[in-house]
Formats: C-alpha cells, sequence, structure tokens
C-alpha cells in the first residue's frame, strides 16, 4: 500500500517525505497531494509533506529544513551549534550547506539561510539521525560569520568536556578563536590586547 512506504521512509526522516522520496518509492508524487486532501499527510512545503501519524521529535524543524533542500542540505553554522547542543544560541533562520548545485525549492525560503558549498564527507555527521556539520567545521564556520566568541569558546569546552572534541582540535579552535578575536576589534574572544 502506498501510504505504508510512505510511513516507513518518514519514519527515517522525522517524520518528512519528499516528492523525490516518492519518486524514490515508485510512487506517482501526485499520490502525495491526494493523500494531502484527505489529511493523511500534512503538506508543508513546496514537495515536502509529513505523516501526522508519526509523533513530532524535539528536532523536527531541522528535519523539515532537510526535507526543503531536497534532502541534500547539511544543517550548519549556529544551527548546528544548537543541535550538537553546544551554546545558547537561537538563529533567526536554520542554516543550511548544500552542494553548488543544488537548487533547493523557493517556497519556504525564508525559514532558511543557504549556503552553498561543497562539504567533504569528513565535515558532516549526523546527530538525531540529521545530517549536520561537524563540531569542528561548525565552529569554525560560526568563527567566519562572526558569532559571538563567549559562545564558541563555551561551545569548545562542552564539546571537549563531552568528548566531541579531541584536545588537540579544541587547542586548535581556541588559539584560531583567539586570531579572530584579535582582528575584530570591540569583539571578545578572551585574548589579551
Amino acid at each position: 500500500m502506498i501510504r505504508d512506504r510512505l510511513v516507513e521512509r518518514a519514519a527515517e526522516q522525522h517524520g518528512y517525505v519528499t516528492t523525490r522520496d516518492a519518486r524514490d518509492l515508485g510512487i506517482d508524487p501526485t499520490q502525495l497531494r491526494l493523500l494531502a486532501a484527505r489529511r493523511r499527510l500534512e503538506h508543508v512545503g513546496r514537495g515536502v509533506y509529513r505523516v501526522p501519524v508519526l509523533p513530532r521529535g524535539e528536532h523536527d524543524e531541522f528535519a523539515a529544513a532537510v526535507a526543503w533542500a531536497l534532502g541534500r542540505g547539511v544543517i550548519s553554522h549556529e544551527s548546528a551549534l544548537a543541535l550538537h547542543d553546544l551554546a545558547d544560541v537561537n538563529p533567526p533562520r536554520i542554516h543550511l550547506t548544500v552542494p553548488r548545485d543544488n537548487h533547493p525549492r523557493a517556497a519556504g525560503g525564508d525559514l532558511y539561510a543557504v549556503h552553498r558549498r561543497e562539504l567533504p564527507g569528513k565535515d558532516i555527521t549526523s546527530a538525531d539521525g540529521i545530517p549536520v556539520t561537524t563540531v569542528a567545521r561548525t565552529i569554525n564556520d560560526c568563527m567566519a560569520a562572526g558569532t559571538d566568541p563567549y559562545q564558541l569558546r563555551a561551545a569548545i569546552d562542552r564539546a571537549e568536556g563531552v568528548g566531541s572534541l579531541r584536545r588537540t582540535a579544541a587547542a586548535r579552535l581556541r588559539a584560531a578563536l583567539d586570531h579572530t578575536a584579535e582582528r575584530r576589534p570591540g569583539r571578545s574572544g578572551g585574548a589579551s590586547a
């Protein structure tokens, strides 16, 4: 049955399915619209649906963002800090890094900050089954984007404390953070001037 196959796929993706998933399962994507009209699916965004019988989770908004990016997006920057539970940040939009050739759907785009770049596999991991940049890549991206150095120092300390960063990697990131803070006047990163 069509719905059973969709539910099975959605269970692997925090309750979300896309028209691309339907095609991969040999289901005509128009069936998704019909199921949504009968309230068997919730239409979330262009080409993105949620199976309402599956429970919502703590990180639903991140899973929806990855689905919106056609399954090729990776949660990144301050959103990755939040997903890794490393800092008390609340970015106004969810940050996604997508391959340069990926052009996510326009509808819903105001919810997301899209960064286009090729990420090597070593910079991608998963948290709660959601693709996300590694802790080191996340902190480097946040440094480059100007995230508060105090938050980043706390994130490095926490990541090292829980074993997400090795001591040498944490030391390199602290040194880079100090260097970045020295170059940005008026920002405090813990480095002495």
